[in-house]
């Protein structure tokens, strides 16, 4: 069914993996079994909660940049036209942020190198635990980019404008320390306990989650 995806459901809870380790990159399969796994499978799913995690020491190292330029690049010689590349990147955006329309906690469980459209995925859920030993960030402006997967619509959002705005420029790296200062992740746990907790808080939220409690 999936390449670079794993779906499973487990005591009423659902797992979505991202299955491409050791990295766990997005590339553009990625996106494609994405976009399938949630307009086709999750929304048929009788789940009380959703957790999505990476296989292995990684939750992912985000979005391959040569696959995001070259679908720019193909996108804009095809159509001529900016808006254009602009409406077919905000697929993935759409879809990333439709995760909020579930009637289901979900909650984003990050081990190690959490990056770019992978750390633009973890905004979208509902509760972010990171192991002690994680790496956050938005490196999209080294490369001449944006983060156009929620990043600069959510971030300022969920943590002080000014804040936002420095990870999103800087394109630098912070630790799971730095994130929940800034209110951006909720818990902080032992690497090797990362995928458990996140078990433990979907069992709690379910029990009497609403979408009015979304905040974003």
């Amino acid at each position: 069914m999936f390449k670079v995806l794993k779906w499973y459901v487990k005591k009423d809870i659902g797992f979505l993996e991202l299955n491409s380790p050791p990295s766990n990159s997005m590339s553009s399969m990625f996106f494609e079994e994405f976009y399938w796994w949630r307009t086709e499978i999750i929304s048929k799913s009788d789940v009380k909660a959703l957790i999505i995690y990476g296989n292995g020491r990684h939750f992912s190292s985000g979005a391959v940049i040569g696959d995001l330029l070259g679908i720019i690049s193909r996108s804009y010689n095809q159509h001529g036209d900016i808006k254009k590349v602009s409406e077919f990147l905000n697929i993935n955006s759409h879809v990333f942020y439709s995760l909020k329309d579930l009637k289901i906690p979900v909650v984003a469980a990050v081990r190690g190198v959490c990056i770019g459209s992978a750390f633009e995925l973890a905004l979208c859920t509902d509760y972010i635990v990171c192991g002690e030993k994680a790496v956050l960030g938005l490196p999209e402006t080294s490369f001449g980019l944006i983060p156009g997967c929620t990043g600069t619509y959510l971030l300022p959002r969920i943590t002080r404008k000014s804040i936002a705005m420095e990870i999103i420029l800087s394109g630098s790296t912070f630790s799971p320390q730095q994130a929940l200062e800034w209110e951006i992740i909720q818990k902080i746990v032992p690497a090797k306990d990362t995928l458990e907790f996140a078990i433990h808080i979907a069992e709690k939220l379910s029990k009497n989650f609403t979408k009015e409690l979304r905040t974003v």
